[in-house]
């Protein structure tokens, strides 16, 4: 009886819907504060800094990285932050009592004042915009915490009061999932909505990665190899890489910007990142990529047919995800990127590039019956792929 595993009965949503529920709760009069729980790498942050900037866009305003800013360019929007969309990450769990406020010992009044750290100062005027975003919530020591109670719940700093136009939002993970993590007290848990977030699926991913634009060998070794995308065990050893969304990321940025890096080079720093297991596996995957003359086949789309049958269909998912980063620079790449669609069997493979493709800019993915491809081509797509890939205003729009 005591073996047996605890059933978990908790609604948990995709990262991906993490988007939806902040505009919900940033369109609300008075703004309501959010809380996302989950487990790490559930792209809790990254959600909430990607719709920020969506809002941002919206509200037709300069999106302000606080936490990137230097002290001139704060004290600059400080007095009249009207043409900026704030937008604050506090790491709870590092955050010192004296980065709130400190009292002033030399004003010379009778009644006690403080200074107050400058993000609050610019938060406080009538006009700013923004998020506040609290991460780490539940690993902050109960010091800080109340004082964090108090932004969330009274929306004020000590004696100052933060902005309408500012959404307080707080993420933080579940105590199996981290050391130190302490319960939030109820009162503050009533006064907030709070969303239970799980890790992405393979699919979702594939999706999130292409968006964001992570490299191609990323996206592609995790279409081939879709349990790889989130396998993080906690017991492991400290300081061991593991599989996750951020570890991905941090993976595809060093690819990004290391160019030429031998396939050997990537296996060492994939060790660092993912850990041994998966280092090799994608280290092999790469090796492959390299091998691929991708030229050779958007020249001659009914190329691809051969890989299909091939033993190493990692090389299948090479292509692929080439073409779509194609894609990204070169929209004419669509033409060869249908075709090959055309030319694959098995509709997974050709539902899965032209999804792909679609993510990136939809806009452009659906103008292509217009002088970019034939109609008979687009028709041909439209008539195999049409449940899959298109609703059907975009088989109106194509």
């Amino acid at each position: 009886m005591g073996n047996e595993k605890k059933v978990d009965t908790v609604v948990r949503y995709s990262p991906l819907d993490i988007p939806k529920i902040v505009r919900a709760h940033w369109n609300a009069v008075p703004k309501e504060p959010v809380h996302f729980i989950g487990e790490p790498s559930t792209v809790k942050s990254a959600s909430v800094f990607q719709e920020a900037k969506a809002l941002a866009v919206g509200k037709n305003k300069k999106f302000f990285e606080w936490n990137r800013a230097t002290l001139t360019e704060k004290k600059a929007i400080m007095n009249d932050p009207s043409g900026h969309f704030i937008f604050a990450d506090l790491r709870a769990s590092e955050t010192d009592i004296g980065e709130l406020r400190l009292q002033d010992m030399q004003t010379g009044e009778s009644f006690i004042t403080f200074k107050y750290n400058i993000l609050f100062d610019a938060m406080s005027r009538p006009s700013a915009e923004g998020i506040l975003f609290f991460d780490e919530m539940n690993l902050a020591p109960n010091m800080i915490k109340a004082q964090f109670y108090k932004i969330i719940n009274d929306r004020a700093v000590g004696d100052i009061p933060i902005a309408d136009g500012i959404l307080c939002i707080s993420a933080g993970n579940e105590a199996e999932h981290a050391r130190g993590v302490t319960e939030d007290p109820v009162p503050l848990v009533l006064r907030r909505g709070n969303y239970f977030v799980r890790p992405l699926t393979p699919e979702e991913y594939t999706d999130y990665a292409v968006t964001t634009g992570h490299h191609e060998w990323v996206i592609g070794y995790l279409g081939f190899q879709p349990q790889d995308v989130h396998k993080v065990e906690y017991e492991l050893p400290d300081s061991v890489g593991q599989p996750c969304a951020r570890t991905w990321s941090k993976m595809s940025n060093i690819l990004k910007h290391n160019a030429s890096l031998p396939a050997e080079d990537v296996e060492m720093i994939a060790t660092g990142l993912l850990g041994q297991g998966i280092a090799r596996k994608f280290g092999a995957y790469v090796r492959s990529a390299k091998s691929v003359n991708l030229a050779e086949i958007i020249a001659k789309p009914e190329l691809i047919k051969k890989y299909e049958d091939n033993e190493e269909l990692s090389l299948l998912y090479a292509i692929i995800s080439g073409v779509v980063e194609k894609f990204r620079s070169e929209p004419k790449v669509i033409k060869p990127a249908f075709e090959m669609s055309l030319h694959l069997s098995k509709v997974e493979f050709g539902s899965y590039l032209l999804r792909s493709l679609k993510n990136i800019d939809k806009k452009q993915f659906m103008k292509a019956g217009s002088s970019a491809l034939d109609k008979v081509l687009v028709d041909k797509v439209i008539d195999r792929y049409a449940k899959f890939i298109f609703k059907d205003a975009d088989v109106e729009a194509s």
